[in-house]
């Protein structure tokens, strides 16, 4: 696997984690609702816009590589629009979560295709 595509990969769980699991822990802890702040969405989608394009110059060319560049745009852009976008708090979540979804998957599949093209680099 490309160390940008496991980074992208690890980032995509942290930032689900963050969406799915804070919840629970601030209802727990109330101590850790700074951590809900909005700054650390737009953090998330910082990260991962330069992770994202660095991962990209490793993965094929065709209409396969042409695909996964779309479907990862995409991805980075549903999350900068969650970040950005006055929303109300849960369209926020479903759209982070989709875009960490979306973003994961895109890295999975992307490190696959180079697999089965041989084209896997370390």
């Amino acid at each position: 696997m490309h160390r940008q595509d496991a980074i992208g990969i690890g980032l995509s769980g942290l930032c689900l984690i963050h969406c799915l699991a804070l919840p629970v822990l601030i209802s727990i802890s109330p101590a850790l609702v700074w951590f809900e702040s909005e700054w650390t969405h737009l953090a998330f989608a910082l990260m991962a816009l330069p992770v994202s394009v660095l991962a990209m110059r490793n993965w094929v060319g065709g209409t396969r590589g042409t695909a996964l560049r779309v479907m990862a745009a995409i991805a980075v852009g549903l999350l900068f629009f969650a970040a950005l976008a006055d929303i109300s708090e849960p369209v926020e979540h479903a759209v982070t979560v989709t875009g960490a979804l979306m973003l994961a998957t895109t890295h999975v599949l992307a490190w696959m295709t180079a697999r089965s093209c041989g084209t896997h680099q370390h």
